[in-house]
């Protein structure tokens, strides 16, 4: 498996512990990390992490439980899908369709098997002709959760691209570093122990989309927020009130209306 790849065991360890606990409700990560057989002492396994990554999870599951009620009949896409169960946390009857490298959609379809309504894509973000394989539905939803870093500013932009020419109307929401936070990285990041690169960062919006049409910026969030700290108690509370207003800038999640 790809350095890549083997990232997807970091929020998979995150989601199970912080489900354990009842922050984050998600028993399919936990039965995952109980019966795939991967070691995680491989992984950055600290209790900080895990709940970031399950703060995370938890907007984009907003994301996508939004979008399912103002779009009913949309599509749903999930690139860098990993063994993320976003699929049965969130309310939608929505088609869905998961991405990623074949090696982890062979994995992933021992835990969440096809039916109608939901399929697996077994390709690298880009080239993007598996979008062939997509209805060309008036209203898409393309979340990208944890794989911006690891394509350049010239695959998001053509990406983009290729979502705008295909449905009528795509949000895309991804999470990125800003650029201080990617030079930081080789000193501290949990995508170190498995000796992934950061390739890309970004600190204003405006960048991705400068001289072009029909693409415009909607959303600009703080991945700590004030609702999800609430939900933590004693000194993991504090911890995080202190973090969100530290290190806000440091790492983002946007979302581009393409239209």
């Amino acid at each position: 498996m790809k350095n890549e790849s083997r990232t997807l065991f970091i929020p998979l360890y995150g989601k199970a512990l912080m489900s354990r606990e009842g922050f984050l409700h998600d028993p399919d990560a936990e039965r995952i990390t109980d019966s795939c057989g991967f070691d995680f002492s491989r992984v950055d396994t600290s209790r900080k992490l895990a709940i970031y990554m399950s703060m995370r999870a938890m907007l984009f599951d907003g994301y996508a439980e939004a979008f399912a009620r103002a779009h009913p009949d949309g599509v749903i896409l999930q690139l860098g899908a990993g063994l993320d169960s976003r699929i049965r946390r969130v309310k939608a009857d929505n088609l869905w369709y998961d991405l990623d490298l074949p090696e982890v959609i062979a994995l992933r379809r021992e835990y969440f098997p096809e039916d109608e309504r939901y399929q697996l894509l077994a390709a690298p973000a880009l080239p993007a002709g598996w979008l062939e394989q997509l209805p060309r539905a008036k209203h898409a939803l393309v979340l990208a959760e944890g794989l911006s870093m690891y394509l350049s500013g010239e695959d998001m932009r053509s990406l983009m691209s290729a979502l705008q020419a295909h449905f009528g109307q795509t949000l895309f929401i991804f999470d990125a570093y800003s650029s201080l936070a990617a030079r930081l990285s080789p000193l501290k990041n949990p995508v170190n122990a498995v000796k992934a690169r950061i390739s890309f960062a970004m600190d204003d919006p405006q960048t991705l989309i400068q001289g072009r049409t029909g693409m415009r910026c909607v959303l600009d969030s703080d991945i700590i927020t004030p609702e999800a700290v609430e939900r933590l108690k004693g000194i993991d509370r504090l911890r995080f009130r202190f973090m969100g207003r530290a290190g806000k800038n440091l790492y983002r999640i946007y979302g581009y209306m393409l239209e």
